[in-house]
């Protein structure tokens, strides 16, 4: 792609000349899921699933194997350390969680026996658990792994312990028990809403063997082998082999404690791109994948070989500032009227128009559409495209054209770097488009891709970022402290820009400490409006979930239990029920 010496991209055919031949030829690289686990989220309406409407009345088969594509190998096989939705997916066919979930995000029990109730004052849950688990080396599941797990999360002496979730489990939890082999208690700081989904395991909280890890030190379990190589699991599969880069095999495991699951064998195969996962996809060399929104059309045309789901997801993508003022961007990014200017300056819509082929819509604040009873579409200020606007914000805060045809404030430039999923069709086509509409305005970004690993260790751990682009998928409850509260700043947490702000502090504190839906709703409405204000990582564009699925492949839609949008990632109680008609 040619361009102004700048590197941006020049502008007068973005909105009207990419076609998706083009955009293909161009960007066609992987699926737009380089995406955070990052938290909760509660549905209130049904999702809206279509396809071709095969039966699914076959009568289930035993053996053979299903393969998924998927545009990115994984990081971690452990519930404990894993962060992006990929990890979190596989690591959830050999971990199971105390509780799952149904398409529409209603609580079921999975290694719990019953979805508890809160005591009277609301701040005691009891999970009692299911009779004879047993982990895949014979050895019983009882209280004391669940204990041990929730620890990794929880107890200072495994805070050496990289998990995302650390600051949530300390500042909710006062205490954990496990009385007996069958009961697992634990007493919150407060009452607290979102407990179920954040704390019962809808989310990363999948269930790991204490007579494995427990006598293993603290400061190892972060590079222990079994993040890698599970050698004992509770899941629906066992691990097998991962040979990165390329595959990670799971076969059925015998001991699943709601028996033996129908395919012999599923594999999660890592491809280059999504071109390729939607050409494996109409050749049967994979049997499902997710479909970027550029390839929809084309794969749904192949309706004699293959089905598409198509459904409303949690999920937003965003950008976010480094607002660390130790580093060097936070001397742009730490005014306000700089991060609102550069939003004006993005014309979202033609984003979805060219990148997503209208399979998305602008968003109006962090929550999703899908959560309906607490996301607002009149969140205010709104961020309709004005670059004139944005030219003025600029030159009031001080940001002047140079001779460079870049900014300048005492001399020094406005220019920094943006990082993206590495081979992400949207996401890489997104910060050109970011890059090209920047530069409009006088503004120097820089685009860097870089592989979804080490994206996500930026975010968590390194931040020497200057701004990244990224989607967060949540699971029921609206709850957004993951990612915005600043004492998930801390290592290992989502806040990983550094975010601080006293006032959505309160706001989401005070949201999760009422169970009253109405308050609630009320406080992320200030909430949303906050963010929007301060606009610390802007969000883009709400999303759909593609799914494409081979038509030798039955038991994975339909019904509550079937593929959804709480049920893609987090937890899959259809996989047990699946099978392929030819037994291959």
């Amino acid at each position: 792609m040619s361009g102004p010496t700048n590197g941006s991209v020049p502008s007068a055919g973005f909105g009207r000349e990419w076609s998706r031949r083009e955009f293909l030829r161009l960007m066609g690289r992987t699926a737009g899921f380089a995406t955070l686990a990052a938290g909760p989220l509660e549905i209130a309406d049904a999702c809206a699933m279509s396809g071709p409407g095969r039966a699914e009345a076959a009568r289930p088969r035993i053996g053979g194997h299903l393969t998924e594509g998927a545009p990115t190998d994984v990081s971690q096989l452990t519930p404990y350390l894993a962060a992006d939705t990929f990890s979190v997916l596989v690591a959830g066919l050999l971990f199971e969680p105390l509780l799952s979930s149904t398409a529409n995000g209603n609580f079921i029990p999975q290694l719990a026996a019953e979805v508890p109730r809160p005591s009277a004052d609301g701040l005691t849950y009891t999970f009692k658990l299911r009779k004879n688990l047993k982990w895949s080396d014979g050895v019983p599941l009882t209280s004391d792994d669940v204990l041990f797990t929730y620890s990794l999360h929880w107890d200072p002496k495994y805070r050496a312990v990289n998990s995302p979730h650390r600051q949530e489990f300390e500042t909710h939890v006062q205490s954990m028990a496990a009385p007996d082999p069958d009961t697992f208690v634990v007493r919150t700081t407060n009452s607290y809403a979102p407990f179920l989904t954040n704390l019962g395991g809808p989310g990363a909280l999948g269930i790991v063997p204490k007579h494995v890890l427990g006598s293993v030190d603290p400061k190892a379990i972060n590079t222990h082998d079994f993040n890698h190589n599970p050698s004992v699991v509770n899941g629906v599969f066992r691990f097998v082999r991962w040979d990165k880069g390329q595959q990670i095999v799971l076969a059925r495991n015998p001991s699943y404690w709601a028996g033996r699951s129908n395919l012999d064998q599923y594999v999660y195969k890592v491809l280059p791109d999504a071109v390729t996962v939607a050409t494996q996809l109409k050749t049967g060399e994979v049997d499902m994948g997710t479909i970027v929104e550029s390839l929809v059309d084309d794969v749904s045309a192949h309706r004699d070989t293959l089905s598409v789901s198509q459904f409303d997801v949690p999920s937003i993508d965003l950008y976010a500032y480094q607002m660390d003022q130790s580093k060097p961007a936070a001397r742009f990014f730490s005014d306000r009227a700089v991060r609102q200017a550069l939003v004006y300056a993005l014309d979202r819509q033609q984003m979805v128009d060219a990148l997503y082929f209208k399979h998305a819509t602008v968003a109006t604040g962090p929550i999703p559409p899908i959560q309906s009873w607490a996301y607002n579409k009149d969140a205010k200020p709104r961020y309709d495209h004005d670059r004139a606007r944005a030219e003025r914000m600029l030159d009031a805060a001080g940001w002047r054209m140079g001779p460079s045809g870049v900014r300048e404030k005492d001399g020094v430039p406005i220019a920094f770097e943006v990082l993206a999923a590495a081979g992400s069709t949207v996401r890489e086509g997104m910060i050109q488009v970011m890059q090209q509409q920047w530069a409009e305005i006088g503004v120097k970004c820089t685009p860097r891709p870089i592989q979804v690993p080490q994206l996500i260790n930026q975010v968590t751990n390194l931040r020497t970022f200057d701004m990244f682009v990224l989607g967060l998928t949540f699971s029921q409850d609206p709850d957004q402290s993951v990612f915005w509260h600043s004492r998930n700043t801390a290592p290992g947490g989502f806040n990983g820009f550094m975010y601080r702000s006293r006032t959505v502090d309160k706001l989401l504190d005070d949201a999760v400490a009422t169970l009253d839906r109405e308050q609630r709703r009320r406080l992320y409405y200030e909430f949303q409006d906050a963010i929007n204000e301060d606009v610390p990582a802007p969000i883009l564009t709400s999303r759909k979930g593609f799914w494409g699925i081979n038509n030798r492949v039955r038991g994975v839609t339909g019904g509550e239990r079937g593929l959804g949008p709480y049920t893609q990632w987090y937890t899959r109680p259809w996989m047990k029920d699946v099978f392929v008609i030819d037994g291959k």
